[in-house]
């Protein structure tokens, strides 16, 4: 049975510009963003039209109000109807602006170069080291930095979450630095409905992340054989699933910590969130990584973060004030941090009311959403000077 996938849509007639913004439909994060920055467009007097690739999860129709929310034919937006669907789009409507997200890009930057949609903006939200290092088939990842290539080769703007991001796009993609812009991720307070920081009596570490190779939760499960014999009570819990589930829980096995290492799986995003504040300390071992939202959804309930030192992430955290940075792939420096950490109460407490005023000076999404509205009202209007 499908169901509503939004419920905060408004009705206006609408004399401003149009905009068109494709995502995913689910309720992470990026997207409740996304719809966010639809709704404050609407707001604002514009035509607002959101395309979903709904592979996760059923969507109905809001055809008649603004934001509008449709559905592309295909669970992956790739196939001819899923062309044709957005041809007949662009023609009705004449966007002004085109925004593609994740499966939606490809295709609307694509299709908007052809019908000479003004302004196309793609998002690049993926390190290329981290789609090479996941990469089953050498081929098909050379594949998608082709791709990227031209699509971003045809987008008239390219949005990275971080300046690692934006330097990745122009080194590897050969993006021109006049077409790159970063706005950071963001979230919304998750305070009102969720307790803050509330760790319990014994020492507990949370891991969110996809299990794949670059996120390196092998070096978490490493750092916690290193730390038993001074703290034999911590536990950590890895959130999330992936590929590499088996081979961690043989490898937490082999180094004789199975008993501390509890494999939650996939959690819906307010479970992750509880989680997270009920932990002592938020660790992200990742080997690379364009931002890593998990970082400030930790920050914004007042957990400390452990975390890799590559990519956009120390444009997030700063090291001994909101958490720590350590290198990749070094269990012993990351365990060397989580047990000053762990045992030094008075320092988490500082580094709790630091990452969450971090959050909410730097992240917090109401704000973020009005800053960005207005650059994207200021792209159009530069284009129909």
């Amino acid at each position: 049975m499908e169901t509503a996938f939004w419920v905060n849509t408004r009705h206006s007639a609408v004399d401003g510009y149009c905009y068109f913004i494709g995502s995913r439909a689910d309720h992470q994060a990026v997207t409740e963003y996304l719809h966010g920055l639809a709704l404050e467009l609407a707001a604002r007097g514009h035509r607002v039209i959101l395309l979903l690739e709904s592979r996760r999860v059923a969507v109905t129709e809001e055809p008649a109000s603004n934001p509008a929310v449709l559905v592309f034919p295909s669970r992956w937006p790739t196939r001819p109807q899923d062309v044709r669907f957005l041809y007949r789009l662009i023609r009705q409507h004449r966007p002004d602006c085109l925004i593609g997200n994740f499966g939606t890009a490809n295709l609307m930057t694509t299709l908007g170069w052809l019908m000479r949609v003004p302004q196309r903006v793609a998002w690049h939200r993926t390190m290329s080291t981290a789609v090479y290092g996941d990469a089953t088939s050498r081929s098909k990842a050379r594949w998608r930095e082709t791709r990227r290539k031209i699509v971003y080769k045809l987008a008239t703007r390219v949005i990275a979450n971080s300046q690692a991001a934006s330097q990745d796009v122009q080194r590897v993609y050969g993006v021109p630095p006049h077409k790159c812009h970063v706005f950071y991720d963001s979230l919304a307070d998750p305070l009102p409905t969720l307790p803050a920081h509330q760790p319990g009596n014994q020492p507990l570490i949370v891991c969110v992340a996809r299990l794949a190779p670059m996120k390196g939760q092998d070096t978490l499960i490493r750092a916690i054989a290193l730390l038993t014999d001074d703290l034999p009570e911590v536990r950590a819990e890895f959130v999330g699933d992936g590929p590499q589930r088996s081979n961690y829980e043989r490898l937490a096995q082999q180094l004789g910590v199975a008993d501390r290492c509890t494999f939650v799986g996939h959690v819906p995003h307010d479970e992750v969130l509880a989680r997270m504040a009920a932990a002592t300390v938020c660790v992200m071992p990742t080997r690379s990584e364009a931002f890593g939202l998990v970082n400030i959804e930790a920050m914004a309930v007042g957990t400390p973060v452990v975390a890799s030192q590559v990519g956009g992430i120390p444009e997030i955290i700063r090291d001994g004030q909101d958490g720590f940075l350590v290198p990749p792939d070094d269990p012993q420096a990351l365990a060397d941090r989580l047990r000053l950490l762990l045992t030094d109460p008075a320092l988490r407490a500082r580094m709790s009311q630091s990452a969450r005023q971090r959050f909410l000076d730097c992240f917090e999404q109401r704000a973020n959403i009005a800053r960005q509205a207005d650059w994207f009202e200021a792209l159009v209007a530069d284009s129909k000077r």
